[in-house]
C-alpha cells in the first residue's frame, strides 16, 4: 500500500488562518485571551493560548485545562479526547506548522522492526521507514513543543528531508500490522515455552495418561471381577462429591447473611487517574458493534486516560466494518488478530495486551453493558489495597431472564454464583475461578502470571487459579455488568460444553504437579480448587446415575420382594436423597437470595420445577465437553447473541434501532 503525502509550506506566525481544521462549529472563531490563574504554569498557560488562538473557544479551553491538571495529561489530549479537533486534520496541519510532509497511510513493509518495536504501541512514535534507498523518521508533534520543534528544524534546516508527521492512530496501526506475524506466534506459544506446566497446549501429560489409564483398568477389571463392590466404591466416591460441593454452597449461603453492605470505593482525591485498558474480543458481532460502542462510551472514565482496544479477527471484515462506521475516538482502535493457531478469545486477550497503554486492564464482551461507574469503583479498590490485589471480579447479571425458563434458571444459577459464592471464596481468601468478563487487573500482575492461556477455553478460571497460585488475591466489587442469557437450547448447550470443556482442561494442567499444586494454593486453597472445579464436573456428569441410584433406593424401599438392606446401603440411601434434593434446593436458595427484589418478583416460580431438567441439560454438556477434549480440546464454540426481538416469548438483548437498549434491571443499575 504505497503511503500518501503532503508537503507543507513552512511555519506560519498566525495560526488563526488554519480555524478551517477545527471541527466545532459550535465555537468562536475570533482570537479570545484567556485570563491564566496564578496555579498555571508557563508551559501550560502557552498551550492554552495556542489553542485560543487556534479558535477554540474560551469554555472548551479553560474546561481542558481543568482536566488537563486533573488527569496528568495535556491542553491538547483533552481537546483530542473530547471530540473538538479531528485528529488527522489537526496532525496534517502541524506538519505544515513544521514545514514537514505528512502521511496518512503508512505501508508495514517500510517500517523498520527493531526487536523492542512494540514498545511503539505504548506511546506516540516515533517510527522509522525505510524508503527511497534511506530512512526516514516519522514523528508525532505535539503543541507545548510545536516552537521548539521550529526552532530546531530553523536551526538545521536539512532535517526536514529525513523527518515527517503522522498521526498517532496512523503509527500504531503500522506497528500493529508489520510485527503481527512475529507478535501472533510469540503470544500462541509465550506461555507453553515459559511455563509449559500452566499451558493448556498439551491435554494430557505422559505421566497423567499412563495414570489414567491404570485407573481405568483397575476400574474395568473390578467391573468385571466384583462388580458389586465397584459398583459400591464409586457410590461413596460419587457421594463425597456431592456432598462437598453442596455443602460449600451452604456455608456460602450462610455467610451471606453476615457479609457487611456493599461499600462503594471512591478514587482519593487529588491523585491523577491511572490509564485503564479496556478489551473487547468480538468475533462475527457486527449486529452487536453500536451496542457495545455505546455502552463503553458511557463508562465513566476520563477519555484522555482510557485505551480501548477492540479485537476482531483479520478475517472478520464485518466487524472490522462495523467498527469503522463508529468513526471511534483517540483513545479506540481496532487491533487485528492474524489467522494463526487456536482462534480463542484468550489468545485475543493474549494479543491486544501486548499493545495495552494503562496500568489497570478490564475484560468485556460484546453483550455487556457494565455499569458507568465500574472503572471508578476497581480504580478506587486497587488505589486503597496493597500490590497483591491482582482482580477484582463484578458481579454478572442477566436482564432477559424472563425470556424463558432456560434463561430465568441461568439468571437464578448467575445470581448465586456471582453474587453469593464468589464474595464468599473471596472474603475467605480462596482461589476464584473468574467469570469470563468485567475483570479488572493490574497488568503487572496479569504479565507476571503469563497472561491469558491461548489454548484454554474456560480461561477465566484458569487464570483465577495462577494469580492465587502465585500469591495473589482476588476480590468483587458492587457495580455490576448487565447481560443477556442464551435463550435458544442449542446456544445454551455450546455455551455450557465450552465452559465444561475448559474446566476440564483447567483441572488437568493444574494436577499436573499435585504436590506442588498443594503447597502453593495451601490445603484449603487446594480442598477448594478440588470441590469447585472437579466437584463441579463429577457432580455434573455423574447427575444422572444419581437419579439411577435414588431410584434404585425407591424401589428396595416399595418392594417387598427387595433382598435386605444393610446399613451402609440405607446411609448412602439417604445421602443420595440429600445430594439430589439438597444440590436442587442450594441452587435455587443462592440465586434467590443473590436476586434483587425486582428479580424475585420477575421470576416465574414454575420454572423452579424445572430445576431437574436444567440439571440433566449440564450433564448432557459435561458429556458433549468430554468427547470434544479428546478431539477437539481448543476449539472455541461461539455463543450467538440476540439482536432484535424473535417473539413474543423472546426478549430483544439488543435493539439495533436502539444501539445501547437492553433491559434495566431494578435495584442493579443506576436510575442514570
Amino acid at each position: 500500500m504505497a503511503s500518501s503525502k503532503t508537503n507543507a509550506p513552512q511555519a506560519s506566525n498566525q495560526p488563526g488562518q488554519h480555524l478551517r481544521l477545527i471541527l466545532d462549529r459550535n465555537i468562536s472563531t475570533g482570537l479570545i485571551r484567556l485570563p491564566v490563574p496564578a496555579t498555571v504554569g508557563k508551559r501550560e498557560s502557552r498551550e492554552a493560548r495556542f489553542f485560543l488562538d487556534c479558535g477554540i473557544g474560551k469554555p472548551h479551553v479553560q474546561a481542558a485545562l481543568g482536566a488537563a491538571r486533573a488527569n496528568a495529561t495535556t491542553v491538547e489530549k483533552e481537546l483530542l479526547a473530547k471530540g473538538l479537533i479531528d485528529p488527522e486534520l489537526y496532525y496534517r496541519w502541524l506538519a505544515s506548522e513544521l514545514g514537514l510532509s505528512f502521511i496518512d497511510q503508512i505501508d508495514p513493509a517500510e517500517v523498520v522492526r527493531p526487536p523492542s518495536i512494540d514498545t511503539l504501541l505504548h506511546r506516540n512514535g516515533p517510527i522509522r521507514l525505510w524508503r527511497d534507498g534511506r530512512q526516514l523518521t516519522v514523528i508525532v508533534p505535539e503543541a507545548r513543543r510545536l516552537e521548539t520543534e521550529k526552532a530546531r528544524l530553523a536551526a538545521t534546516p536539512t532535517l526536514r528531508g529525513d523527518l515527517a508527521v503522522a498521526s498517532p492512530t496512523t503509527i500504531r496501526k503500522a506497528v500493529w500490522q508489520a510485527g503481527a506475524d512475529d507478535r501472533v506466534r510469540q503470544t500462541t506459544f509465550q506461555l507453553d515455552q515459559d511455563h509449559r506446566h500452566a499451558s493448556a497446549r498439551q491435554v494430557l501429560t505422559g505421566a497423567q495418561g499412563f495414570v489414567l489409564a491404570l485407573m481405568l483398568c483397575f476400574c474395568m477389571a473390578g467391573i468385571l471381577l466384583r462388580p458389586g463392590t465397584a459398583l459400591l466404591v464409586a457410590h461413596v466416591v460419587l457421594t463425597l462429591f456431592f456432598c462437598g460441593g453442596i455443602l460449600l454452597r451452604l456455608v456460602a449461603l450462610a455467610m451471606s447473611a453476615l457479609k457487611p453492605a456493599p461499600r462503594l470505593s471512591h478514587p482519593p482525591e487529588g491523585t491523577p487517574p491511572p490509564v485503564y485498558t479496556v478489551l473487547i474480543a468480538l468475533l462475527d458481532e457486527a449486529e452487536m458493534v453500536p451496542a457495545i460502542v455505546s455502552r463503553i462510551d458511557a463508562l465513566d472514565w476520563p477519555k484522555s486516560r482510557l485505551d480501548i482496544k477492540y479485537i476482531c479477527e483479520t478475517g472478520d471484515r464485518a466487524t472490522i466494518a462495523a467498527l469503522e462506521a463508529q468513526a471511534l475516538g483517540p483513545e479506540s482502535e481496532i487491533v487485528m488478530v492474524p489467522d494463526f493457531g487456536p482462534r480463542t478469545k484468550p489468545k485475543a486477550l493474549q494479543y491486544a495486551l501486548k499493545g495495552a497503554r494503562g496500568s489497570l486492564v478490564a475484560i468485556y464482551d460484546a453483550e455487556d453493558k457494565p455499569a458507568p461507574g465500574q472503572l471508578l469503583e476497581a480504580a478506587a479498590r486497587f488505589a486503597q489495597e496493597d500490590e497483591r490485589l491482582a482482580c477484582l471480579q463484578a458481579p454478572l447479571v442477566i436482564a432477559n431472564m424472563r425470556s424463558n425458563w432456560l434463561s430465568g434458571l441461568f439468571a437464578l444459577e448467575y445470581s448465586g454464583h456471582f453474587r453469593v459464592l464468589i464474595p464468599f471464596l473471596a472474603r475467605a481468601g480462596m482461589p476464584i475461578p473468574l467469570g469470563g468478563t468485567s475483570n479488572h487487573f493490574r497488568r503487572t500482575a496479569l504479565e507476571a502470571v503469563g497472561g491469558w492461556d491461548p489454548h484454554n477455553v474456560t480461561e477465566d478460571a484458569d487464570l483465577g487459579l495462577r494469580l492465587y497460585a502465585h500469591g495473589y488475591r482476588t476480590e468483587t466489587i458492587a457495580r455490576a455488568t448487565v447481560e443477556a442469557a442464551p435463550v435458544a437450547l442449542d446456544a445454551w448447550t455450546r455455551q455450557r460444553t465450552r465452559w465444561l470443556k475448559g474446566w476440564a482442561q483447567t483441572w488437568l494442567v493444574i494436577m499436573r504437579r499435585p504436590l506442588k499444586t498443594c503447597r502453593s494454593l495451601g490445603v484449603g486453597g487446594f480442598a477448594i480448587f478440588q470441590l469447585m472445579i472437579a466437584g463441579m464436573l463429577v457432580s455434573t456428569l455423574a447427575h444422572p446415575l444419581m437419579l439411577v441410584f435414588v431410584g434404585q433406593a425407591l424401589i428396595w424401599l416399595t418392594s417387598s420382594a427387595a433382598p435386605p438392606v444393610t446399613p451402609l446401603n440405607i446411609t448412602l440411601m439417604w445421602l443420595d436423597l440429600f445430594n439430589i434434593i439438597g444440590s436442587h434446593m442450594a441452587f435455587a436458595a443462592m440465586g434467590w437470595r443473590g436476586f434483587s427484589g425486582y428479580e424475585r418478583r420477575r421470576l416465574k416460580s414454575r420454572w423452579l420445577l424445572m430445576t431437574p431438567a436444567y440439571w440433566l441439560l449440564m450433564s448432557f454438556a459435561g458429556w458433549r465437553a468430554l468427547a470434544q477434549l479428546r478431539r477437539d480440546a481448543h476449539v472455541w464454540e461461539k455463543t450467538p447473541h440476540a439482536v432484535e426481538t424473535q417473539g413474543a416469548g423472546c426478549l430483544a438483548a439488543v435493539s439495533i434501532k436502539e444501539p445501547g437498549a437492553m433491559e434495566r434491571v431494578k435495584g442493579i443499575e443506576p436510575s442514570s
